[in-house]
């Protein structure tokens, strides 16, 4: 008897939707596609939309992705770019539009965005010769993770696993949060008078009760979320997308924070060319776009305004 073979990956018509939101009107001229950060649990957008405006005030309708609604047991970072390169790429045979053969009206994005673990995806799919006529916006996306990187989120991941999603959100929060955090303050120096108030974490949904605050009860899905998490984190474990980052012919920008504790200028690369650049912005930590989101909105009015012109 024959023995079947290994069941084969869905195709682009059957494959399941990724959990989204949509901002902007469904008729808007231009498409950007989002791919979230690590979130235990999804946020349904709400970690992009402060800096949301450039892109609706230049004619983007934006989807912003659960990265990780796409994972499956046993994959690697290379499994998930390969599951988004099949759903998210143009269809050969237009057909009639659905959400479920792909986002965009099987026309190719005009901007893609990735956030932490969702740049590096965007990342991995540079080499797809699709994406090649997209603007890549990168927020603190990391192209290549080192030794201090891997260790860092294993530490996270490993405590997720043997103490929860509290005790693995707090040291999380301890390495992404932007360096006027109140932690910060409480162990440096205090905010300067313009500082902006400390935004609190979109990708970590469980918070430390003050001392003399009651005890919170864990919600139900805490495991689930805490397996999520740790699973996210991994997935950046020795990442390298250099290759097709240098090769890929298109504007692409990093915005990261000066002052991140988490991705830095260490871990980010560039081709080349010359729009091909780096922004660092000052007074930030790891989610510049929540330390600093006056900075970053007109970062992303410059770089999509050029392509108006």
């Amino acid at each position: 008897m024959t023995r079947p073979g290994p069941p084969s990956e869905p195709t682009h018509d059957t494959a399941p939707v990724p959990a989204h939101a949509v901002l902007g009107p469904a008729g808007a001229p231009r498409h950007a596609i989002v791919l979230a950060p690590v979130l235990a649990r999804w946020d349904h957008g709400a970690f992009f939309r402060r800096i949301a405006g450039p892109f609706l005030d230049s004619g983007h309708r934006v989807t912003i992705y659960d990265t990780l609604s796409l994972l499956r047991d046993g994959d690697d970072l290379g499994s998930l770019v390969h599951r988004w390169v099949r759903y998210l790429a143009p269809r050969e045979d237009p057909g009639p539009a659905s959400g479920v053969h792909g986002p965009s009206g099987h026309a190719p994005p005009d901007v893609l965005v990735g956030n932490a673990l969702g740049g590096a995806v965007v990342q991995g799919m540079l080499g797809e010769e699709w994406t090649h006529r997209a603007k890549v916006l990168l927020l603190s996306g990391p192209t290549v993770a080192d030794h201090r990187l891997n260790t860092t989120l294993e530490r996270i991941a490993a405590t997720a696993d043997a103490e929860g999603l509290p005790a693995a959100t707090r040291l999380l929060e301890d390495v992404v949060r932007g360096p006027d955090g109140p932690a910060a303050a409480a162990h440096q120096r205090p905010a300067a008078p313009d500082a902006p108030a400390h935004t609190p974490a979109p990708d970590a949904p469980a918070h430390t009760p003050a001392p003399d605050a009651p005890a919170r009860t864990p919600a139900a899905d805490e495991p689930a979320a805490a397996r999520r998490l740790a699973a996210g984190l991994r997935l950046l474990h020795d990442a390298d997308a250099r290759l097709p980052v240098r090769d890929f012919p298109g504007p692409l920008r990093h915005v990261y924070g000066e002052r991140s504790r988490l991705v830095g200028r260490e871990h980010l690369a560039t081709g080349p060319l010359p729009h091909h650049r780096l922004v660092a912005v000052p007074r930030a930590g790891m989610r510049p776009h929540a330390d600093r989101p006056d900075l970053v909105r007109h970062t992303l009015t410059r770089f999509l305004g050029a392509e108006l012109t």
